[in-house]
């Protein structure tokens, strides 16, 4: 990766109408970074989320669809189709997912039966080319017209018989014709902002979860694909007891059938990454360890303790996404690493992190900025950590001892940025928690809390010309 800086703030976190969206404040967001001297936005994923799935960006009902809350309203109100009350919702603190959801549900139904017929011609002509977007809005259509799960649609439907999915599309042709509506501008806005972003001389950093939900369009129409027997997951993914957690992590969601991937010279997995490439420069790989191996167990267990690793898909998927695509990729390597996912990382020469947070909790830690390895990408922290003041408040009496024989550290948390501007990682990133000194109230995701996370949301303004100028002299000082 080319030597730079770059801000962490997802698409939600931005000022707008309930959350943020691909709307002016993600095109001023770009100006702001631009002006401070960052090259790089680093964003989570771009799927559906729901309230019902905690809101997680990782627990999804598609892989490769857009998330309908992101789609600018102000340019429908600006075609007709809605008016400026329309796209109004109060100001919050944070994100209320709830409100959002049952407002964009209203909104979007009207713009699209205000569309003219011109644009859902060009709708139509756009889902021919995706048809893997398309199948996205089958699943909505059918789950709005049936419910959720997948499993207790009708027999042939929920077997994804072709004869039965096409006799039920024709039922649900309306519903269909909505959702890839609002896909069609999801995917147009995203590029016209990417587009900008790279204008500005910003690359784009996405992010791709490992797995794919149970319940979900990719499951349900690759059931051969996953460890799914007689419409039940039989293999569950997670990871084995550690140093955090005595019984593991026990995520639910079915693993994949390496052999049956392989049969088809893994065009699923393949089109999933061309499809996120779509959306960006760089793509970090969530639990890139999982494609090395991943840790398998048996449906029914109540922890993660009975498992079994198994072999992944390897190098040879990577050495085939290599020949059709040029997406750079981060191999998220966080944890307990083992010497074959080393090997992986160091064959195929992708960078992994690291975390200034976890830095002095012993003396020589490799997540030190002296520690570090030029091709790799270094955070203060990411979504999933404490915001740098929250840690600061909570660090034991050892881990502040340490901190400042190796920085000179006073009490003031600026010095953190100097020193990870100062590493030897070509890539250092920030949140906009940390930039603006927010605490813990403010930090993005607290893992295995299933309530009250991803609802962060900065207010308008706070991008400020004094935080630009301030970041702007780090980047020059650091030559970043």
């Amino acid at each position: 990766m080319k030597k730079g800086s770059g801000v962490l703030l997802h698409i939600s976190s931005l000022p707008g109408h309930g959350i943020g969206s691909l709307g002016k404040q993600a095109f001023h967001f770009v100006d702001r970074l631009h002006e401070a001297g960052f090259s790089y936005w680093q964003i989570l994923p771009l799927n559906p989320t729901s309230p019902y799935c905690g809101n997680s960006p990782y627990s999804s009902n598609s892989l490769i669809a857009g998330n309908r809350y992101f789609i600018n309203l102000d340019q429908f109100v600006s075609l007709g189709w809605l008016d400026q009350s329309d796209v109004e919702l109060p100001v919050c603190d944070r994100v209320d997912f709830e409100a959002v959801d049952k407002h964009r549900k209203v909104v979007l139904k009207k713009a699209f039966d205000n569309a003219t017929d011109e644009v859902k011609k060009q709708v139509a002509a756009w889902a021919k080319q995706n048809e893997s977007v398309y199948t996205y809005a089958l699943y909505s259509a059918f789950a709005s017209k049936f419910g959720t799960p997948w499993t207790i649609w009708p027999q042939g439907l929920k077997a994804f018989d072709k004869k039965a999915v096409n006799t039920y599309a024709k039922e649900c042709c309306d519903k269909i014709d909505q959702f890839l509506f609002e896909q069609y501008f999801f995917f147009t806005q995203f590029a016209e902002l990417k587009a900008y972003a790279n204008n500005k001389g910003i690359k784009i950093i996405g992010d791709m979860p490992v797995y794919a939900s149970f319940d979900s369009a990719d499951v349900w129409a690759n059931q051969k694909l996953f460890e799914v027997e007689g419409y039940k997951t039989n293999l569950c993914a997670g990871v084995p007891p550690d140093y955090f957690s005595k019984t593991g992590q026990l995520w639910g969601n079915p693993v994949y059938k390496i052999a049956e991937h392989k049969k088809t010279g893994y065009k699923w997995m393949l089109d999933r990454f061309l499809m996120a490439q779509k959306f960006c420069d760089v793509l970090r790989v969530d639990h890139f360890r999982g494609y090395e191996s991943f840790w398998a167990v048996q449906a029914g267990e109540k922890t993660a303790i009975n498992g079994k690793w198994v072999k992944s898909f390897g190098k040879e998927l990577f050495d085939k996404l290599g020949e059709v695509s040029d997406v750079e990729i981060i191999a998220e390597d966080l944890g307990i690493i083992t010497p074959e996912v080393e090997k992986l990382m160091k064959d195929l020469d992708y960078p992994g992190m690291n975390i200034l947070l976890f830095a002095y909790n012993s003396e020589n830690s490799k997540y030190l900025p002296k520690n570090h390895l030029k091709n790799s990408v270094s955070y203060i922290g990411t979504h999933d950590n404490d915001t740098l003041v929250g840690w600061l408040n909570k660090v034991t009496d050892w881990e502040k001892e340490n901190m400042i024989k190796q920085t000179g550290y006073d009490g003031d948390y600026n010095i953190f940025f100097d020193e990870l501007f100062a590493s030897k990682s070509d890539v250092v990133i920030v949140s906009m928690q940390d930039m603006l000194g927010l605490d813990t109230s403010y930090r993005m995701n607290v893992p295995s809390i299933p309530n009250g996370n991803w609802s962060y949301q900065m207010k308008e303004g706070e991008f400020s010309d004094e935080l630009v100028e301030r970041f702007a002299k780090l980047n020059e000082k650091y030559n970043r």
